[in-house]
């Protein structure tokens, strides 16, 4: 049978050129565990590294060997005693290689070399977040029998099932088997099963056939992509172990899943409320032995959309209210391990939530698994963050979209598969949207069970071409913080179902940044107050919930989150717009809003805890609540309030200079806070900007002089990355005067403003650069 370890351990790793690498050989490097990644903050390494393990081994006839890696990032190479067994592109999705002929007896060099240089056109190649870089997710060592499933077919270790609900309300396993086989080939018998708590419910064999090699390149989704004349591993089924042996013969139940085993009346898995799984298994035998098994959990269930009334889960209307997150977490980034997502699903569990986007690129394994068990919906998606015209991108989307498809399509929970974000932030362009429909072909054609989705930016406009791609569409749009008011969301949103009445909308972000030491009594954007946070959240999510035909929302973020671009309220290297802080052990206000308005637990929460220091003789108090009333005691004094959109509010509460002690309930909830009255205002809590950098308004004082300073026809700071970009004259200027900002500027948002660039991103140049730096542009005519 199967044997399978885990391989985290004595790894050495060093940055290095690959060129400079001799794999064959032990390599000088520091001793780390797996997961690991090379990313520090301020130290934003995009090049090449190596990891190496070495090994004892004693070989066996009739046994075979793989390693199996659950992502590494983003491009890597693999060696074992000199010999390449393959490589792989794409830093999240899963994949194996096989070590079987290229093993000797006693120690045993195995080097992978890792790559996240910048030229690579491997998505992501751009994005509000880091490509950390490094084996950043497990390994295992695997020993199987001679015959075996295809350990090496897309990461999926050769067997692929999906569980659907037919129009009988009957569940339908379907499977696809794909076998590597040396020996007694012509006995092999696949039997699928599907069991319940241990219990098998029902069985049935699948009928497999020999392929030849020209029939595994015709029926593989996309070709096998080639950097200079190395294979990707990923479709590479035809049992070449890459050392120049063809020992192996592929035998599959064909090249779609069929239907497998029925089970009558199965039990749903059905959200939140009862999210039922089974087991789904596949058993390999050659002679009647059993040799090969691989066990993926399943549930059965069916969803379907409408424009007008939204997210239907088993026949039942579900307003999907989500949050999406980042794999990142503070200290180990990228390297997360199983405490780290089980904290992050106790905080969606907690906060109320019922669908995650696990967004920008396919999560781990287990995270998608505690969904399944959570019942939480979830939206999955490949990195494509830029497609430029060129097919480089195009076929390494076709490639990562196919590896997440066929990997993750037994999980219940990933309903949507989403196909790109905002790739029009660089500008629209006709070829995108063909581009586009291809991708959206490949999922019906690879998944045809769930719905295919998009993630646009507000510049599409609603009649655009891209909104008419996938099955559904939703927007990320800021309105009251990046740009416009909080009522604009609303307009937004009617606008776009009166254009496009018969395509359903979601939101799939929305957010609003701050630090949590920041406080105001009365909330400005950009003060990055968590009162500002609060108020962002409180006025827009009605707008998307009291909406029948929005589909479901997404705030952005559940988790602060790295991003090394950005500097926003003295904060370093992150996006700071999540619900919680980036070490996970602060719940933001904005937090406990949301868990009033999703969550059926009773609790309540008085907000603005962390601004303690209050001058004034009385103040408002506000207390989160999913409660209908709350009373709230001060100074001796009882009071009571009525809870509406989440809170209940209480004004005029008198404090005494020093401490005041206040006291929220509700039936058997409770929580307290201190407030310190003091004489004068506690500065601390007025976000001051250590690097004001860039401040046009004083540079000009009357209307004429904003407009030599900002001609028209001419570029300056005030026109897009994307104009800027285009010109290479005024590329060279910036990359001469600030090198940094021209580098950064190729990963950043086409459609912002060089200003606006500079007032988030926050580099450190005077103002009289700036200046020097607009002067120049303004010499450029715009094309």
């Amino acid at each position: 049978m199967v044997h399978t370890v885990e391989w985290n351990n004595d790894w050495y790793f060093g940055k290095k050129a690959w060129q400079e690498i001799d794999p064959s050989k032990p390599l000088d490097g520091e001793k780390v565990t797996v997961p690991h990644t090379w990313y520090k903050d301020g130290d934003y390494y995009q090049g090449e590294a190596f990891y190496q393990k070495k090994f004892d081994y004693v070989k066996k006839d009739d046994q075979r060997v793989f390693v199996k890696f659950y992502g590494v990032d983003k491009l890597c190479k693999i060696f074992l005693n000199g010999i390449e067994l393959g490589s792989h592109a794409g830093g999240y999705n899963l994949f194996a290689v096989e070590l079987t002929d290229s093993l000797v007896d006693g120690e045993n060099i195995f080097t992978v070399l890792v790559s996240t240089d910048k030229k690579l056109m491997i998505s992501p190649i751009s994005g509000d977040f880091a490509v950390f870089g490094g084996i950043h997710r497990k390994v295992e060592f695997i020993e199987t029998e001679y015959n075996c499933f295809d350990r090496t077919f897309y990461g999926c270790d050769g067997v692929l099932f999906n569980a659907v609900v037919n129009e009988a309300g009957d569940g339908e396993l379907l499977a696809r088997t794909i076998c590597s086989l040396g020996s007694n080939a012509e006995s092999a018998k696949v039997r699928i099963s599907i069991l319940e708590d241990g219990r098998e419910l029902a069985a049935d064999e699948l009928d497999v056939q020999k392929i030849s090699e020209t029939d595994i390149q015709k029926n593989s989704e996309v070709d096998i992509q080639k950097t200079e004349d190395n294979d990707h591993i990923g479709n590479d089924h035809i049992g070449n172990d890459h050392a120049g042996n063809k020992k192996y013969t592929t035998y599959e139940s064909g090249d779609k899943l069929k239907k497998a085993v029925t089970i009558p009346s199965p039990k749903l898995w059905n959200g939140r409320d009862d999210a039922h799984m089974y087991t789904a298994r596949a058993s390999l035998y050659i002679d009647g032995i059993e040799v090969d098994r691989v066990d993926k959990e399943v549930g059965f269930r069916s969803i379907k959309m409408d424009a007008d009334k939204g997210f239907f889960l088993n026949g039942e209307h579900v307003k999907l209210r989500g949050v999406a997150k980042h794999q990142d977490t503070d200290g180990v980034f990228s390297a997360a391990t199983m405490d780290n997502w089980k904290k992050d699903m106790e905080l969606i569990h907690e906060i109320g939530a019922n669908a995650v986007r696990l967004s920008h690129y396919p999560h781990p394994q287990e995270v998608y698994s505690m969904c399944d068990e959570m019942g939480l919906v979830v939206w999955a998606e490949i990195p494509l963050l830029k497609l430029p015209e060129e097919d480089d991108i195009f076929e390494d989307a076709k490639h990562q979209l196919t590896e997440m498809i066929l990997q993750n399509m037994h999980h219940p929970s990933i309903c949507f598969w989403g196909i790109q974000n905002e790739i029009a932030i660089y500008g629209e362009f006709p070829y995108m949207a063909d581009r586009l429909h291809v991708l959206n072909d490949m999922v019906h054609a690879l998944d045809d069970s769930r719905l295919s989705t998009c993630a646009n930016l507000n510049v599409v406009h609603s009649d655009s071409t891209l909104n008419q791609v996938t099955d559904v569409t939703a927007y990320n749009i800021y309105y009251g913080w990046y740009y416009g008011e909080f009522a604009d969301h609303g307009k937004f949103l009617d606008e776009f179902h009166k254009v496009n009445p018969n395509m359903p909308l979601g939101i799939s972000e929305y957010g609003a940044d701050t630090n949590t030491a920041y406080h105001s009594d009365d909330p400005k954007v950009n003060d990055y107050s968590e009162e500002f946070q609060a108020l962002y959240h409180e006025s827009v999510y009605p707008e998307m919930a009291g909406r029948d035909f929005v589909w479901g929302s997404f705030v952005w973020n559940m988790f602060d989150f790295t991003s090394p671009v950005r500097q926003a309220a003295n904060i370093k290297n992150r996006n700071i717009k999540g619900l919680v802080t980036f070490d996970r052990q602060t719940r933001k206000d904005s937090f406990y809003y949301y868990k009033a308005m999703w969550s059926s637990d009773p609790f309540v929460s008085i907000a603005s805890k962390r601004y303690v220091n209050r001058c004034a003789e009385k103040i408002t108090v506000k207390v989160y609540s999913n409660l209908e009333e709350v009373t709230l005691v001060a100074s001796g004094h009882e009071y009571s309030a009525k809870v509406e959109n989440g809170s209940a509010v209480f004004e005029n509460i008198p404090l005494e200079m020093g401490d005041n002690k206040i006291i929220a309930k509700a039936k058997d909830a409770c929580d307290e806070a201190t407030f310190v009255r003091v004489e004068e205002a506690d500065t601390s809590y007025v976000y001051v900007d250590q690097n004001p950098g860039l401040n046009v308004r004083n540079w000009f004082l009357d209307e004429q002089s904003e407009k030599e300073l900002f001609p028209e026809g001419h570029l300056s700071i005030r026109s897009t990355i994307n104009d800027l970009l285009a010109s290479d004259e005024a590329t060279a200027v910036i990359d001469k005067r600030m090198p940094d900002v021209g580098e950064a500027l190729r990963d950043m948002v086409g459609t912002f403003t060089l200003e606006k660039f500079f007032f988030y991103a926050k580099p450190d140049y005077t103002e009289e650069e700036m200046k020097a730096l607009n002067a120049e542009l303004t010499k450029i005519i715009q094309k």
